[in-house]
């Protein structure tokens, strides 16, 4: 199980797995502004989208952090949490295990298919172990708060990339970096719940529109703006910084620090801090 989040030049898998904390190299499809000669923006988005949810990781790993934020009395907190992925043969899943203030454990684990969106189970663990109120979210229905951050359930499944409505808008710089931009639209139903296997028959009361940038070079998702039915802001997504790291064979790779989320419409701020080797 490899520990460290790395851009390096191997790749290791797919573009959610920045939030999981391991950042990588490429040889994946790149847009270009040629790419739009002969055909539409929808096209070229729902053909970005398509990729990026297409790939899957090739190995296991496990990571670990604190998410730093203020709690509902204003109080600047550091909760640890660690980030496992475990590759299955047809799918994968990623565990997201944090300690909250009280010593209980709030375990999220996301679901990923190449067949289907992604699904969800959250449940609780007492210090003890004991397991409580295990709770399942089906895409479309987890615009939920994840262990009192500012991260949704949904934001971790990186859900608008199943949105229907996909547009390729332009290539621009987003930090520092040579970027597509995709803006989403949330539009029902999505392509698995024409297909049936998604029941839908509320609305979800999460973002309607989501513009993200994906790095040209990489497909790792950089920034993303959700915003609601008037456009909106609700949050903002982007990732930090990075630290280059030199191994004991003298190899160097750049690992990610941070990501930072934004909730534009309740002025808190979320930042995912991952643990770096010295």
């Amino acid at each position: 199980m490899r520990s460290w989040n790395i851009w390096g030049k191997q790749s290791l898998g797919a573009l959610w797995m920045i939030l999981g904390g391991l950042a990588f190299g490429g040889g994946w499809m790149v847009f270009g502004q040629a790419d739009v000669v002969g055909g539409t923006l929808q096209i070229r988005g729902k053909e970005l989208a398509m990729e990026l949810t297409q790939q899957r990781p090739a190995v296991g790993f496990t990571n670990s952090g604190v998410f730093r934020m203020r709690n509902e009395r204003g109080r600047r907190v550091e909760l640890p949490v660690e980030i496992r992925t475990q590759v299955m043969e047809s799918d994968w899943r990623v565990d997201y295990r944090t300690v909250l203030e009280g010593g209980d454990i709030e375990v999220l684990r996301v679901q990923f298919s190449n067949e289907a969106p992604p699904s969800y189970e959250r449940w609780w663990e007492d210090p003890e172990g004991a397991v409580r109120d295990r709770t399942r979210y089906r895409a479309g229905k987890a615009s939920v708060p994840y262990a009192g951050t500012d991260l949704w359930i949904s934001d971790l499944g990186l859900e608008f990339l199943h949105w229907t409505d996909q547009r390729w808008v332009r290539r621009e710089r987003s930090n520092g970096r040579l970027c597509d931009a995709l803006d989403s639209y949330h539009s029902w139903p999505t392509t698995f719940e024409r297909a049936g296997r998604v029941d839908n028959s509320e609305e979800d009361e999460g973002y309607r529109s989501v513009r993200s940038w994906i790095d040209a070079e990489y497909q790792a998702l950089l920034r993303a703006e959700g915003y609601d039915a008037r456009r909106i802001l609700i949050k903002e997504f982007s990732v930090g910084s990075f630290r280059k790291i030199r191994t004991d064979n003298g190899e160097e790779f750049w690992m990610l620090k941070d990501i930072r989320i934004r909730d534009a419409l309740k002025d808190r701020r979320t930042e995912l801090i991952y643990d770096l080797p010295e």
